[in-house]
Order: C-alpha cells, then sequence, then structure tokens
C-alpha cells in the first residue's frame, strides 16, 4: 500500500503481471512536507515505491517516507548461507533518496544503522504511558529485546521474562520469570514490538498466570497474520486481548483490537 498526502496510489496489473500504476495529480503535492506512508505486503511493492518516488522527483519536492513496518528485518546480519538482505533493501531505500525516513517500531536496531536520515518511532510507548498506568496493573517485558526497548518509559513494577531459542531452527527451547514480582490479582500487559505466531507471549502469559496475575493483555505495533496458526486466539488463551496497528494486517477478530496510527503526528514531530 502507498498513500501520497492522504490518497492511495492506485495500482494494477497487465495480462503479462508487470505493474499498473495510476498517475497522481500535481495539486496533491506541496512545495513541503510531502508524505508517502509506505505498507509492504509482497516483494512488488518495493517496485511500486520506487515508481511512485521517481514520480514525485519530477516534480522536484521534497518527500518524507513513512515505513509501517520495515520488511527484512529479521535478516538483520549475515548469517552462513543467506543473505543479508535488511543491508540490500535499506540499500535500495537510501538510493531513493527521500529527504527523511521515519520507521514505525523497527524490529532490529540494524534498520537504523543502515538508513540514512531516518527516524524511528514507538506508538506502544504512546499507547502505554507510565502516568495513565492505574494500581493494579504491571507492565511486562516478554524478554531482552523488549527491556531494551522500553526500559526509558519509566514504568514501575516492572516483570521481565527471559527466553532462550535454538540459535539454528529459531525454535524457543526455554521460557521463564527473570526478575519482578506479580501482586496478586494483578493486570499485565505484556508489550512488544512484534507477534508472529505468538509463542513468547503465550509462554510468558502461562507463566504470569501461574504467578497470580488475574487478566493479561498484549499491546504490540506489529502482528503479522501468522498469530492465526499458534496459540494466542485459540480458546484458553491466558492472553484476553491483542492491542496492535494495522501495519501488518486488518483481520477482524473478537480478541484484535487495532489502535490508531496518526501518521502527521509522527511527522510533524521528527520534522
Amino acid at each position: 500500500m502507498l498513500r501520497l498526502n492522504g490518497y492511495e496510489i492506485e495500482t494494477e496489473r497487465f495480462a503479462n503481471n508487470e505493474a499498473r500504476v495510476k498517475d497522481f495529480e500535481e495539486h496533491i503535492l506541496f512545495e513541503e512536507k510531502n508524505v508517502l506512508e509506505f505498507k509492504y505486503f509482497n516483494d512488488e511493492d518495493l517496485i511500486l515505491l520506487m515508481f511512485v518516488k521517481k514520480r514525485i522527483d519530477e516534480f522536484n519536492v521534497p518527500c518524507t517516507l513513512f515505513i509501517w513496518y520495515m520488511s527484512y528485518s529479521r535478516m538483520d546480519r549475515k548469517i552462513e548461507g543467506d543473505l543479508f538482505n535488511l543491508k540490500y533493501i535499506c540499500s535500495y531505500i537510501n538510493w531513493l533518496n527521500f529527504a527523511k525516513i521515519i520507521v514505525m517500531e523497527p524490529h532490529s536496531d540494524a534498520t537504523m544503522h543502515l538508513l540514512e536520515r531516518a527516524t524511528a518511532v514507538y506508538p506502544v510507548k504512546d499507547w502505554i504511558k507510565p502516568e495513565d498506568i492505574g494500581d493494579g496493573v504491571q507492565i511486562v517485558f516478554p524478554d531482552k529485546g523488549a527491556v531494551a526497548r522500553y526500559s526509558d518509559c519509566g514504568y514501575q513494577n516492572i516483570c521481565v521474562m527471559q527466553k532462550t531459542r535454538d540459535p539454528f531452527s529459531g525454535w524457543i527451547t526455554d521460557m521463564h520469570h527473570k526478575e519482578g514480582s506479580i501482586i496478586p490479582g494483578a493486570k499485565c500487559i505484556i508489550i512488544d514490538d512484534l507477534c508472529a505466531t505468538g509463542g513468547t507471549m503465550y509462554r510468558a502469559a502461562n507463566i504470569l498466570k501461574e504467578m497470580g496475575a488475574s487478566e493479561i493483555v498484549l499491546v504490540v505495533s506489529h502482528c503479522e497474520p501468522k498469530v492465526f496458526d499458534g496459540d494466542l486466539l485459540k480458546e484458553g488463551s491466558p492472553i484476553s486481548k491483542i492491542y496492535t496497528s494495522k501495519s501488518i494486517m486488518s483481520v477482524e477478530h473478537p480478541m484484535i483490537q487495532y489502535m490508531d496510527i496518526d501518521v502527521m503526528k509522527y511527522v510533524n514531530q521528527n520534522s
């Protein structure tokens, strides 16, 4: 999905599967502060991004790129036998020469090292502010990545989990409580950047239940359709609700609540 200054770019396919991009009128562009929103669904979107940016360049106006979710973030280093895809995708986006890039909740720090003129924004920090947390509510970090990402938020009475993955398969081999206690009957909010099948969150939530939590919700900036393949949304799940954005998916489900993202607020904050 590509949206330029609030107008969604229309795309189709020719019979031979080539992309057909509908042109846009000059009147939707501004002399300053043009914003192109980019949502990745498949690799064709990266080609469409190039077509639209090159067309914008013909009007000789600056443009900020807002990336809802940075694709290939998991491929954030050189692993034996695999390509360092994130490096090449970032190089490609840098080549498109946006005036500024805003990445919503990058899954890997490597993203921000590789992109030029880029800033990261963290919706979870806006959704869950320390001053808004009521009595009997506790924040839970499911792993060390969440600790690194949100430890500067000023949350109190934190509970931290620790997990171990098999380095070859990527499967979680162990999950245990690392630090912090749970007040009996507390409502726990697990916060993180990304949920795929939800194995990490499911294990953490079960431990929290054993520690005395009465209710557990999950708040993540990004949620993948693979969540429907895991146990989080099944009957008997320790998680009662998932709060997320539509950065990757928008499938409706009674246990999923989509949060609004004010793109222009982040653009203005980082002008």
